[in-house]
């Protein structure tokens, strides 16, 4: 007992004189970026405290956490009976920047995207990083990883290592196995960066892709899976790519579209043949055997009929087998149904019983309508620049109102219609009570366009142009705009201001002034004038519309083998017209409609008043109709169109000749040259126009590349006359062809190569390219 008490008399002594020291001084040393008072706050021992060595560690540990440090010493000294404790430091400098070295394969733009962090501070904003996707996990991945990295502040170990695994992340993807990445700190006050060298080293590429045992689907279809790609002189693709990790996960997808498509038994196997630097994939599938729908079960629909939930979408699933997407589909279609009356929080339960034995697959749905919601608040982000009342004067839906889901698409689609924003979203926050609130969320586009560039049709051949255009004019919602376009067969120069909601009414006032000039084969046309035009919005989707034109217009440079029609418009005459519309618009999109309807009747009469000595009425009728293809869901874009006119003088006048229809060319009968889809003058084969036109045609764009590019089949027919009795099937011309649609955030650019289906005089070429350009830069 003796010797044990001999032996823990030393510790009982060095806690019992630990303890009873006073900490006298905390002192900071090697502090260079961390504030001495940041640093002190983080020390949980304080001066004038007892002394304890388990609050020391602990402090030393919170230090660590915060990711300040790269180390932390702790040492003491004594006083007398006193400790002074010396915290000796070595912190990280706050990162303003990162660069990338020996990056030659990835630039560091394209890396500073793939990795989705800003490499200076300011330079992204994260909502930037989602711009054009929608919303996913990997989408939100990618913004939760900007906002966490925002440089201007201490970047931790850690998060330097992150950001090195992602360089190496990003190098694999791209072929690059081998990459080494290092990294060093580069402290400078106020400037301090991160170097991260990287050896690239050699890449590995994919030599072909083989693929066995699949019998259902093609290798196109599973290859459009597949993030790894094959050797392909086509596609320009001469050195795709070979990752390991990528392609593991490519086989992941395959499976599960197999299993989506009712073959839930496939499996997916693999292997690799390495020659040099480059790999042959070789891919086999046992597809095993195909399950089939037994049943879709509905239970708790109070509101709808199992029929109207359904729809026609499992009479349309062929052969009836077992598909993910068709179930996806019933459930869409019912969430659609109930939240246009409201029901906005309907919850489906699903539950698939799989009967091995049978190959079936029954699904039973459970359905909890809950009850209507209604709009508590409507929250407006994102406009920097436009006022909330230019998009609050759009929105269908109010609050204390119902809320339909019909009406917040109808107003996402108003604002998006605008053309002021980039994109627009209209988001519920769910609540407990009935009581939603919503967030009208807006990306801003440049609105203010200074526009160089060129452009290009069959009319007015190549020219150039300088605009500058200011929509959303001071954040109201108005557009001015002044524009100079030349070339040398084109002149428009035009200035013009609208006034949207004009008294906080739906009535939009365009003032214009211009002056064109259009150079034809023989004869040039120029028109000078001013318009004012009255429009008002009177019911959805439909605008009313009245104005005034007041023109100057001149007819010179008539060639000599001019067509007799044209000569006799030389010199020059005023017009003077009164112009009325109807317009009714239920297309999706201004740009690039897939659905809805454009439907537009205008009526212009020339009267001899102020000086005009023009008599003439003009009626014009169209009507174009979009859908999407209703039966396979291939993204299918189908587009039907019809325009009739007709333009007779009155008081023994004459129509003139720029007011007469020209069928053929660019907009109306693709395959023939402008105009000589209608009369020709008998001598000179020139189209001198006609006083009628009927023109039809149809049009299929299918996606090539996501909604960026599509390919297009087309026909059209039509044809420009002078008296009923010309209007005969045989008469009218026709042109097919197929063509190309590159989507841009100002307007399609399109080209065509149509065949004609009648020659005619002056135009005897089979086929014609036609060509619509706007390039901005």
């Amino acid at each position: 007992m003796w010797l044990l008490f001999r032996a823990l008399l030393p510790v009982f002594l060095l806690v019992g004189f630990s303890l009873g020291q006073v900490v006298k001084e905390v002192r900071v040393e090697g502090a260079q970026y961390v504030p001495e008072d940041v640093i002190v706050g983080l020390i949980n021992i304080k001066q004038g405290s007892l002394y304890s060595p388990d609050i020391v560690r602990e402090s030393i540990r919170r230090m660590y956490r915060t990711g300040f440090f790269d180390n932390v010493e702790v040492y003491e000294e004594r006083v007398g009976e006193d400790v002074v404790l010396i915290y000796r430091v070595k912190d990280l400098p706050v990162i303003y920047k990162i660069e990338f070295v020996g990056n030659r394969k990835i630039k560091s733009d394209e890396l500073e995207r793939k990795i989705g962090i800003e490499t200076e501070v300011g330079k992204i904003e994260p909502e930037e990083l989602i711009k054009g996707f929608t919303s996913a996990p990997a989408v939100e991945e990618r913004l939760e990883i900007q906002r966490r990295l925002r440089l201007g502040r201490v970047l931790t170990r850690e998060e330097l290592e992150f950001i090195k695994r992602k360089i190496v992340e990003a190098y694999v993807k791209e072929g690059y196995s081998n990459v080494q990445v290092n990294y060093e700190l580069v402290p400078k006050k106020g400037a301090s960066k991160v170097v991260y060298r990287i050896v690239e080293g050699e890449p590995e590429y994919v030599k072909s892709i083989n693929f066995t045992g699949n019998r259902t689907f093609s290798r196109g279809r599973l290859l459009g899976l597949m993030e790894t790609k094959p050797v392909s002189l086509l596609a320009f693709r001469l050195k795709p790519p070979y990752s390991e990790d990528v392609l593991r996960e490519d086989l992941r997808k395959v499976r599960d579209f197999y299993r989506s498509e009712g073959f839930l038994e496939a499996e997916i196997d693999y292997s690799v043949r390495k020659e040099g630097n480059r790999y042959e994939i070789n891919i086999k599938i046992q597809e095993g055997p195909r399950y089939k729908l037994s049943n879709l079960n509905i239970e708790g629909n109070t509101l709808y009929a199992y029929s109207e939930l359904v729809g026609d979408l499992l009479r349309k699933n062929r052969g009836g087998y077992y598909r993910r997407e068709v179930i996806d589909r019933v459930k869409e279609n019912i969430r659609r149904r109930y939240s246009e009356i409201g029901y906005l929080g309907v919850f489906i339960e699903e539950k698939e019983v799989v009967d091995r034995e049978s190959k079936r697959v029954s699904v039973n749905m459970n359905l909890r309508e809950g009850e209507p919601v209604y709009v508590s608040r409507i929250e407006v982000q994102g406009n920097y620049e436009s006022r909330d009342y230019v998009i609050r004067r759009e929105l269908r839906f109010q609050e204390g109102e119902l809320a339909n889901q019909r009406e917040i698409d109808r107003s996402r689609t108003r604002v998006f219609n605008l053309g002021y924003y980039q994109d627009v979203s209209i988001d519920p926050f769910p609540a407990e009570d009935k009581n939603w609130d919503f967030t009208a969320r807006v990306r801003e586009r440049f609105t203010g366009q200074f526009s160089i560039g060129l452009g290009y049709n069959q009319v007015t051949g190549v020219s150039g142009f300088i605009s500058l255009r200011k929509g959303n004019f001071l954040g109201t919602g108005d557009i001015a705009g002044i524009s100079l376009s030349y070339g040398s067969k084109y002149r428009d120069n035009s200035l013009s201001y609208t006034r949207k909601w004009f008294l906080n009414q739906p009535i939009d006032l365009t003032g214009s002034v211009y002056d064109r000039r259009v150079e034809y084969t023989t004869y040039t046309v120029e028109r000078t004038g001013v318009d004012f035009i009255f429009s008002r919005e009177f019911a959805e989707f439909w605008r009313a519309s009245a104005g005034i034109s007041i023109q100057r217009v001149r007819y010179k440079d008539i060639s000599p083998d001019a067509s007799a029609l044209v000569k006799e418009e030389a010199g020059t005459r005023q017009s003077r017209k009164f112009i009325f519309g109807l317009t009714r618009d239920t297309r999706d999109n201004y740009l690039f409609p897939s659905t809805g309807a454009l439907t537009e009747l205008n009526y212009s009469v020339a009267v001899p008043v102020l000086g005009g000595n023009e008599k003439f009425n003009k009626i014009t009728l169209s009507h174009q109709q979009f859908f999407k293809d209703p039966w396979l869901d291939t993204g299918l874009i189908l587009s039907f169109k019809g325009a009739f006119g007709i333009v007779e003088p009155y008081g023994g006048a004459k129509v003139p000749l720029d007011e007469r229809f020209f069928v053929g060319g660019d907009f109306t009968v693709r395959g023939y040259k402008y105009g000589y889809a209608g009369p020709l003058d008998p001598n000179t084969k020139d189209p001198i126009g006609a006083k009628r036109q009927l023109i039809l045609s149809a049009e299929a764009n299918y996606p090539l590349y996501k909604n960026i590019l599509y390919g297009a089949v087309f026909y059209d027919t039509g044809l420009g006359f002078n008296d009923w009795s010309e209007l005969k099937a045989q008469n009218l011309k026709g042109g097919f062809g197929v063509g190309i649609r590159f989507i841009t955030p100002f307007a399609p650019i399109k080209l065509d190569w149509a065949v004609k289906t009648k020659k005619v005089p002056g135009d005897t070429s089979r086929s014609r390219i036609h060509f619509v350009l706007g390039v901005f830069f």
